[in-house]
């Protein structure tokens, strides 16, 4: 407290983000969670109309999560293992769905494999019904995968190739090595993959909605109470319990994180290769990666070749019209562009803030500020939306333009990972180093806007990078927030896939994914390869 005192300012600062933090995390938030009342929870428990999405949402939670991390393991370790060909062409693809809105996916699975799908209309003479469980674990299994694979191919990079070495040394075979070494050394990416996708899986929306059909799980059924029936306080009781779910999965990712050590990597580096595979593994890892990317190109290349044709996949005369229409309608996609970068910069440089505020601060009741700060990590994106549409949807608010409204959703729902990455950045920077500028009669500010920012652009990357990915590419967040002229780039795709326009639907998905990797290569020239190395990393 002491240096609170002798720096007003910085009091000043800590209040601001404190108040902050509370209005635009907690507030909104305890809204949700208190609109039904203790008699609205209880008829609505009562009611029963939970039980099925519940139940829908975690059979499908581990259905999807199953086979998205056993890809990801797969994918994972033919990157870091294999001698297989095509390494930086299969690196590119794995991280290709990142960069686009989850729920594309399901609009090109209908396109490709629906009644009249390209593949199995017209190659196969099938008109199958897609909508339902089934559909949804195939869309959200290839989603998803990308989240475990980079996950996992962290973990098996920075293991130490000398443990492998020294069982083959002393007999152990192949299988043996990788059941007895790789595979243990592997868990913690390996469990982390596992909370991770099925936190993302649980609180996927535009999915679901799209291909879902009768199968309603907790997101849909939240979404449906509010838009067809005005019910807020249904809606809410609905997100709670997905909120609960998502807490449960968040705080066992968390307790993996802190729990058993599995440390690999010492003082010593080491430049022993790892043992090599055998050649029969090396193409079946070949075969798995390039039938995966072939789906994955299939997915997107069919997007691209619907913005450019008639009407997809049955007519393919070439044509512009579809994006014609991109152009004449281009407001979502500057909205998305304007509310990212505005979101991006702000949060990356707060999260940042912020971090110095609680790990070089030494006062009383840092620690729950940092617990806030990191808690919307395992808030759903659908209930951080209903969250901000009940707190800030008031009369005496009107004036508010609901573009900053998004924008601010942005700011805070992606503030935990550019937090957390600065809070890992200033534990690698010591402390004497910024006491050596206050010792000097530097401000405790001073000293972080001149010593520590500049060391720091790593964890600057990160938050920037990643927070304007995931603000062009969410629908969650958005949905109960925009207006006609606060339209984002998700919400027209989302529409129009609604509406059966698979031309422009595709040809906004294309400009939105155009959009993102311009960004991300202008800023990659800015911030260096370092920076991004870092930012693609947590992405």
């Amino acid at each position: 407290m002491r240096e609170l005192r002798r720096e007003p300012a910085l009091l000043v600062a800590l209040l601001a983000v404190v108040g902050l933090v509370l209005v635009f995390i907690v507030y909104p938030q305890v809204k949700v969670i208190a609109t039904p009342g203790g008699a609205g929870y209880g008829a609505f428990f009562a009611g029963g109309s939970w039980q099925r999405p519940l139940s829908n949402s975690v059979q499908v939670t581990l259905l999807s999560t199953t086979t998205a991390v056993l890809l990801g393991f797969v994918y994972a370790y033919a990157m870091v293992y294999s001698e297989m060909r095509w390494k930086p062409f299969f690196r590119v693809i794995g991280i290709l769905p990142l960069l686009s809105p989850p729920f594309v996916v399901a609009a090109a699975y209908i396109i490709l494999f629906g009644p009249r799908g390209l593949v199995s209309y017209r190659v196969f003479g099938l008109s199958p019904e897609i909508h339902g469980l089934g559909g949804i674990w195939a869309v959200q299994t290839i989603a998803f995968f990308p989240f475990a694979y980079q996950l996992i191919a962290d973990v098996l990079s920075r293991s130490d190739p000398r443990l492998e070495q020294a069982a083959r040394n002393l007999g152990a075979g192949p299988w043996r090595v990788f059941r007895t070494v790789t595979l243990p050394l592997s868990r913690p990416g390996l469990a982390a993959a596992i909370l991770t996708t099925a936190i993302y899986v649980l609180e996927d929306f535009g999915n679901p909605a799209l291909i879902g059909g009768n199968f309603t799980v907790l997101p849909t059924q939240a979404y449906g109470l509010i838009s067809g029936f005005g019910d807020f306080g249904g809606a809410a009781a609905l997100s709670t319990i997905l909120l609960l779910l998502a807490l449960v999965l968040y705080l066992g990712k968390v307790r993996l994180d802190g729990g058993r050590s599995f440390v690999t990597v010492s003082g010593r580096t080491s430049s022993m290769p790892r043992p090599p595979v055998p050649r029969a593994l090396s193409w079946a890892c070949f075969a798995v990666c390039l039938g995966l990317a072939g789906v994955i190109l299939l997915v997107y290349g069919s997007l691209v070749v619907s913005a450019f044709t008639k009407v997809f996949p049955i007519n393919f005369t070439p044509t512009t019209e579809h994006l014609d229409y991109l152009v004449a309608h281009n407001l979502s996609l500057r909205n998305t562009l304007t509310y990212g970068l505005a979101a991006a910069a702000i949060s990356a440089v707060f999260a940042l803030f912020a971090g110095f505020l609680v790990e070089r601060g030494r006062w009383p009741g840092r620690r729950i500020l940092d617990f806030l700060l990191i808690m919307p990590a395992a808030v759903p994106g659908l209930f951080f939306g209903i969250g901000y549409a009940l707190a800030f949807n008031e009369p005496w608010l009107d004036w508010l333009d609901r573009g900053v409204l998004i924008t601010l959703a942005f700011i805070f729902w992606n503030m935990p990972i550019g937090y957390q990455a600065a809070v890992a950045g200033l534990r690698q920077v010591d402390r004497s180093l910024d006491e050596a500028a206050t010792s000097l009669g530097a401000s405790k500010l001073r000293a972080f806007r001149d010593v520590l920012v500049p060391m720091l652009s790593g964890s600057l990357a990160v938050g920037f990078v990643t927070t304007f990915v995931r603000a062009v590419t969410t629908l969650s967040v958005v949905i109960f927030l925009f207006t006609p002229s606060t339209t984002v780039a998700t919400i027209t795709i989302y529409q129009l896939v609604n509406d059966i326009n698979f031309g422009g639907a595709t040809a906004f998905t294309v400009g939105d994914i155009a959009m993102a990797l311009a960004v991300v290569v202008v800023f990659s020239f800015v911030a260096g390869r370092r920076g991004l190395a870092l930012a693609a990393a947590r992405a």
